[in-house]
């Protein structure tokens, strides 16, 4: 589930889209091969203060940033050595604790804290569980345990280093800060029908001077990102309707539409309510909500500019072995630009998800697709968007290789000023989606891509994904993950944006310490090259995060 402005300065993923359009370069075989190799290689010797020397430049690149460089490294390497620290400390308690963890059969964190059940500590002696925070995850408050309260928390420190920036747009556009985020619940429970749950956090950001310094993107000191009350009405053995009010995230799907923006340091939330409705293995969710625009030193406040609703349904079909899900979203925005038509949006999106496994075969798919309609101030809009995911688990003891090939597709303006052709991605988890350096949003845009994660050891996981992106409408802009306007289209009529390679391991050290360290490198192609500046950029990320 957003905005990087116009300007390109300011990065929240929190405010509303307006202007959107992509673009999809594709680089051939081994030239770009080589090309990306050598760029792995290059930015590893400069993480690691091995700066190769360079032809004219070499001398004036380390003195300008020299100061980054050693800020990058000290940065990375003190948190490696934390990791080191915790694993070493760690490792004797995972052995004690592992059967009791089995045994108990936790929940598992999830990304919005609300949706974990603890309810099944309830009746269990937590003092002779092993865990520190298993007393704290049930508390009862009545002597029949029915009222009883969990608390859990989350700190999470990420070290980010950019070289070249937005393609050298910024000033500077080569920099190493880092990011500190912290959260704190407590979920209270009267009866199975009454429930009261609330969530604080605070973002921050250390030394960023890249374009649009320490944005609402990443610090928002002190404030509620959750806080609601849930009444639960039974319907029977088989179906039940919560009725939700309040400050809330929310998250459908895949979160290409809908999400809740969790590697953004400040995560998007709305005010509004909600009716859950299950009936049997079906969930139906009709909502309304206001998006809360972040101001970094004050309570953040819902705005009436920014309107979200809707139905979104999800459940297995029995007469196939595949999930489905069915929406429609309403969005109404006010005072926005897309391609050179402004006034109100009032846009509806109708749209459909399935995934699942192939029979008996090792390949599993998903395939999601939506149109949108609606009108700009006088003009009409027509978008779509769709993406198809086809995979495969290789059968390597050990390793569990799981292949894809992926296509996206999300439509373009065809004409300036007049009717809106440019999808809306809405309030996307845009950094899961399209590269991890969140440049390119689902907006006029059409990206090829390939990827493969396995897990060589126990808990460790490693991804390797290679991205091409292209502009589906050449009188469009591109767009970035905000879903603003990153390089305007109205000139060059080239449509090649470039290709991004993306590396990530992630490391569970024990239930509750999580870390992950990644690369990425975007190639520009040849619409960057003819609309500013197109140096080929580089991110690189090390977190720790530990929850309870």
């Amino acid at each position: 589930m957003h905005a990087l402005r116009e300007s390109i300065s300011d990065a929240t993923l929190n405010r509303p889209l307006t202007g959107r359009v992509l673009n999809d370069p594709r680089r051939k075989g081994a030239g770009c091969q080589e090309e990306m190799t050598g760029k792995i290689l290059e930015v590893c010797n400069f993480a690691a203060g091995e700066v190769a020397p360079r032809v004219r430049e070499g001398q004036l690149f380390v003195r300008r940033f020299a100061l980054s460089r050693r800020r990058c490294v000290g940065t990375l390497m003190g948190m490696a050595l934390q990791w080191l620290a915790v694993i070493h400390a760690a490792e004797p308690a995972w052995a004690q604790q592992n059967q009791a963890v089995d045994e108990l059969k936790r929940p598992a964190y999830q990304l919005r804290r609300f949706d974990e059940d603890w309810s099944v500590l309830r009746g269990v002696d937590l003092s002779a569980t092993g865990d520190f925070w298993d007393p704290l995850k049930f508390v009862p408050l009545t002597r029949d345990q029915s009222v009883w309260l969990s608390l859990g928390g989350q700190l999470r420190e990420r070290a980010e280093y950019y070289r070249h920036y937005l393609f050298g747009v910024s000033t500077p556009d080569t920099d190493a800060y880092l990011l500190s985020r912290f959260r704190l619940s407590a979920d209270l429970h009267i009866a199975p029908y009454v429930r009261l749950f609330a969530e604080g956090k605070a973002a921050f950001s250390l030394d960023r001077n890249l374009a649009g310094g320490r944005t609402t993107s990443y610090v928002d000191e002190f404030d509620l990102q959750n806080g609601f009350a849930d009444i639960m009405i039974p319907l029977g053995e088989q179906a039940n309707v919560t009725l939700r009010g309040g400050r809330q995230e929310l998250l459908f799907g895949a979160q290409r539409l809908v999400g809740v923006s969790d590697f953004t340091n400040v995560r998007r939330t709305f005010d509004g309510g909600q009716g859950i409705i299950r009936i049997g293995e079906w969930t139906i969710s009709p909502f309304w909500a206001e998006l809360v625009v972040v101001d970094k030193y004050k309570f953040n406040v819902s705005t009436a500019d920014n309107k979200l609703f809707g139905i979104y349904s999800t459940g297995p079909l029995h007469f196939l072995p595949v999930n489905l899900d069915l929406y429609w979203l309403s969005a109404d925005n006010a005072g926005v630009t897309i391609n050179g038509t402004s006034g109100r949006e009032r846009r509806q999106t109708l749209g459909s998800r399935t995934w699942g496994k192939i029979g008996q075969t090792h390949l599993d798919f998903e395939v999601e697709g939506a149109g949108q309609f609606g009108t700009v101030g006088p003009r009409d809009i027509a978008a779509g968007m769709l993406t198809t995911n086809l995979g495969y688990t290789l059968t390597f003891p050990g390793l569990s290789p799981r292949v894809y090939l992926e296509f996206d597709y999300a439509s373009g303006d065809g004409r300036p000023g007049g009717n809106v052709g440019t999808f809306n991605q809405l309030y996307p988890t845009a950094h899961s989606n399209l590269g991890y350096i969140d440049y390119i949003g689902r907006q006029n845009i059409i990206s090829p891509s390939a990827g493969v994660t396995m897990s060589p050891a126990r808990d460790l996981t490693l991804s390797l994904q290679q991205y091409f992106f292209r502009r589906a409408s050449d009188h469009d802009a591109l767009y970035n993950k905000s879903g603003v306007v990153f390089r305007p289209g109205t000139g060059p009529t080239a449509s090649y944006v470039g290709a991004e390679i993306d590396l990530l391991a992630t490391y569970n050290f024990t239930r509750h310490l999580l870390g992950y360290v990644g690369y990425s490198h975007f190639f520009p192609g040849e619409f960057i090259r003819k609309t500013g500046p197109s140096q080929d950029s580089d991110f690189l990320y090390n977190a720790i995060q530990y929850t309870f």
